[in-house]
This record gives C-alpha cells, structure tokens and sequence, in this order.
C-alpha cells in the first residue's frame, strides 16, 4: 500500500524560507519570502514517462546549477512597486504526472512514485530551489498519444460510453471514442479541408492493424505505454505533429475533454473520475505543507476545450472547465485540516480569454456564478495564480495571434483581476531555441510584470545524452533515436527499442514537444 510522507503535516507552511503569495501594491497580489517581494525564475523540469523523476545526484547537481546560475545573473529585477529591491529566486515547474502515481487503478498512491517525488523535493530544497507541483498532461492520456492522466480513465469512459453520451461526438447514433484501439480508429475531429485551412497535421498510421500495439483490450501490451510503444503513435505525438496540432484535434481528445470537465455532476463519473483525481491533488497539497520550498499545485496543463464537431458542446468547454476547477475547490475547501496550498489554473490550452480571436470565441459563453464565486473566494484567500503559456506563433496549441510579451503579460493581469481577485501571474511555458534566447525572455517577461516565469524546458542533457528527458540504451543508441523529430521511424533502433517498452524498462518519452531541453540558463540571464 502506498503511504504518504513521514514528515509531519504542516512543518514546512510557515518555515521562514517560504515564499507566499500576499497583496502587493498598487492592488496586485505578489510573492513574498517574508516581506521581501520576489521574483521567480526557472525551467520545466517535466519527464514524460517511467520513471518520472531521474535519480537523486542528478536533481542536486541540477539544482545545484540553477542555485549557481540565479547568484551568477547580471540581471536586475525591476522594484517593486513601493520601490524597495527584489531578489531573483530559482524554481522549477516539475512534472507530477497522476499516471505515475495511480498507473493502474483509483486508489492508493504508489510508492516507489511517492519516494521518488519526496526525494526530488528535497533534493531541490537542499539548493534552496523552489518547486511548483504539476499535473502535466498533453491530449489527457497515453491512449491518446499524450501523457498526464492514467489510461484507465479513458478506459472507463469507453466502457461506459452511451449513444447519449454528454461529450460532444461525430454522430448521435454511435457511442463516442476515448480511446485509440482498433475499434476506436484515431480520426481527427474536423474533416480534411479544415485541417488543411488551418494547417493542422492530419492523423498517420502504419501497418494493416495501426492501433493495436499496447490498446486497450488487445492484449498486445501495457496501455500505459502506448504513447510510446504503439508505432502509428510515435507517428502523431512527434515535436512536428505536436506543433502542428494533431492530437489536439483528435475525436478522443475532443470527447474526454467535456466528460472529464463535467465529470463532477454525474454520481458514477464522479465516483470513478473526480473522486481519485480530488485525491490525487490533496495528496500534492500536503507536500505543500511538508516542504517550504513547495509553492503551489497546478491542475491542469493546457486544457483543450474539446467537444467538436458539437458546436454546442465545444463553445462550452470553457465553462465546464471552470466548473471543474471550482467543484475541485470546493472539495479541497472541505478538506480536514484545511488546505492551504496556492492553486495554479490554466484557462483554456494555456492561453486566456481573450488572447486570441479563437480564444475570444470560445469565451462568448461567461463562466458559472459558482466558479466566480470560488475563484474570488481562493484569490482573496491568497491561494491562486493564473498560469499562462506564451506561443505566439501557434506551436503546440495553434491558436494563439502574434502578441507580444507586454500585452501578453497585461491581458493576463487584466484576467486575473477580473476572475481572481488579482492573484500573481506565471508564466510557465515559453520556448526558444537557442539558451540566449531563453535567457533573453525570461528577463523580458520580469520586465514587463511577470512575477514567476518558467522556460520549456532544463534537461540535464549531459545526463540523458539526448535533447530531453529521455535515454536510450546503447543497443538502441547506436543507431540513432527511434523517432526523429519530424516523425520518421528508424527502423533498427526502432526494433531494438521494441523490447525495452515491452519489458518497461524504456526510460522517459521522446513525446509531445519533450525535445529542445536546455541547461545553464540562467546565468545568462542579463
């Protein structure tokens, strides 16, 4: 059975080197570490795969890097606004994947994951770097190429999945796909022309039987290494069909989506679904308060508002998804002893409501009376923040207009505002290609308002010899990776990484945007 942290409850909540989140000035909530305003700056620290977090001396000397790297900086936050100095803080936005936690059912958190997560926060804490927990998740689960959430949810949604099913799906006279199985073909949900117009990456397969390997009810493999294992799949969830939108726009993505969101009001859905994930994010809410260096939870990571070719359903999502959050809050808020923990939540795909003409859209339906009420009941608790992903010129969301980082950075404050009781922005994901660059922006972001900015992503690349959380063998390695990063498969790396899915000792994903790591940031930061 899986038990949590021998570490008492609420020792690290009011350790002196916590930082908190508190009213700022002129009428901006901010971090503090005591009354000293902060500045945050860091990396995603996300492993898209077993084993989830890499091995303890890797993590110290990786914070250690970041603690060098924020002391070395020429940079120079701007003051605060009462014009007293602010520091710069390191922090990670670690990935903390309920697919590790729960690979195979509801229930106990397991273990060796819950050690390996205890053993990452301290390892940090030891460097005096700061961490936001996350559940990452791009296109919700590995049955639909993605990471995040365990595939056993979509495997209870498809087994129970009605002709009238909630979730938006193609017709009402069949049941709707969750998953990507043989009998559940993964299609995209807009027909050619549209994905054509908008440049979206039509769905590839190989073979007579594509969506066997590791599905759902052929017994061909461990679904939860489908994402990986299945060879269509690598075909779709590469860097270049993930920036295009592929699986984004997949059918499963857009009928999970609405369930999970909705999956609050219905007594079975949320006894399966809602339940176990409430449970999941107040075991992360207690690292919280077992570790001064924890500084919040994060729910979700870019949350598709899914739904079509329900056009009722999709110009809905947004609400829903809001619904969801405020339902989690009111679960937390009768927790015993209280949570405490700062929530950070993403709008939809990690953009805001108005940041783009589609974005706009999607807006047009205001969010529930009881969602204001919880998000200005947890912002004034000093208990939220917004996060927002930039990707100015589409990249893995494809939605975003081309604007810059100061309107950016102000549509997010005027969002936070007007939903969160003015709660601290984070900019949690941006990315550059070149360490520079990245260096170049997270000052850039600072300087134009953002209190917490986190680049995608550090990779200890020296560690993973690879461009991400990811390593291969030298029986694999010697003849190159088995996907490139366009999608091709190479085919004898591709056989001799076969075995290592099958036995489950492959180490991390070359999934969903997981290459372009970088190391030695900050110290560029000028």
């Amino acid at each position: 059975m899986a038990t949590g942290s021998a570490a008492p409850l609420l020792q690290g909540a009011d350790h002196p080197k916590r930082i908190n989140i508190a009213m700022g000035s002129p009428g901006e909530r901010v971090f503090k570490l005591g009354d000293q305003e902060v500045v945050l700056m860091g990396g995603n620290y996300v492993i898209k795969g077993p084993p989830y977090f890499p091995p303890k001396e890797v993590v110290e000397a990786d914070a250690l890097e970041m603690s060098q790297g924020a002391e070395q900086m020429l940079y120079k936050p701007p003051p605060a606004a009462d014009g007293s100095a602010r520091c710069v803080k390191p922090c990670v936005r670690l990935g903390c994947l309920w697919e590790g936690s729960m690979p195979e059912k509801a229930g106990p958190i397991d273990p060796t994951w819950a050690a390996n997560l205890e053993t990452t926060i301290q390892a940090f804490a030891k460097h005096n770097v700061y961490v936001f927990l996350e559940l990452h998740d791009d296109a919700f689960t590995t049955t639909n190429g993605g990471e995040g959430l365990p595939w056993w949810t979509g495997a209870y949604m498809q087994e129970t999945a009605h002709v009238h099913s909630t979730s938006g799906h193609c017709c009402c006279f069949t049941k709707p796909s969750y998953i990507t199985n043989p009998e559940n073909p993964m299609t995209t949900v807009c027909p050619w022309w549209v994905c054509c117009c908008c440049k979206i990456e039509p769905v590839r397969s190989h073979g007579d039987d594509p969506w066997a390997a590791y599905a759902i009810g052929t017994n061909q493999g461990n679904p939860a290494s489908m994402n990986v294992g299945n060879r269509s799949m690598r075909m779709n969830n590469n860097d270049l069909s993930w920036g295009l939108g592929t699986l984004v726009w997949i059918t499963q993505v857009h009928n999970y989506a609405p369930r999970l969101f909705q999956c609050h009001s219905d007594a079975a859905d949320r006894q399966a679904l809602f339940e176990p994930y409430v449970q999941y994010i107040q075991w992360l809410c207690r690292k919280w308060e077992q570790h001064w260096n924890v500084i919040g939870i994060e729910l979700l990571n870019e949350p598709v508002l899914g739904g079509m070719p329900n056009l009722k359903r999709f110009l809905s999502c947004r609400r829903d998804l809001f619904d969801f959050y405020a339902n989690v809050m009111d679960s937390l808020g009768k927790s015993d002893p209280p949570i405490r923990t700062p929530l950070a939540l993403e709008d939809g795909f990690g953009s805001l409501g108005s940041g783009s003409n589609f974005m706009k859209v999607l807006s047009m339906i205001p969010i529930s009376s009881f969602a204001k009420q919880k998000l200005k009941e947890w912002g004034e608790k000093n208990q939220l923040i917004l996060s927002i992903h930039w990707y100015p010129s589409g990249g893995t969301l494809g939605h975003l207009d081309k604007v810059t980082v100061e309107q950016y950075v102000a549509m997010g404050k005027k969002e936070s505002a007007d939903l969160m009781a003015s709660s601290p922005i984070w900019v949690s994901e941006f990315c550059m290609l070149l360490p520079q660059d990245t260096a170049k922006y997270l000052a850039q972001f600072t300087n134009a308002g953002s209190p917490c900015t986190t680049y995608w992503q550090y990779t200890d690349t020296q560690y993973t010899q690879s461009f991400g959380w990811y390593k291969y063998p030298p029986e694999v390695k010697q003849y190159g990776d088995p996907v490139d990063v366009l999608g091709i498969v190479n085919d004898k790396a591709w056989a001799a990484y076969e075995p290592t899915v099958a036995d489950g000792t492959y180490w991390g994903a070359q999934i969903t945007g997981s290459g372009g790591g970088q190391t030695g940031v900050l110290s560029k930061v000028k």
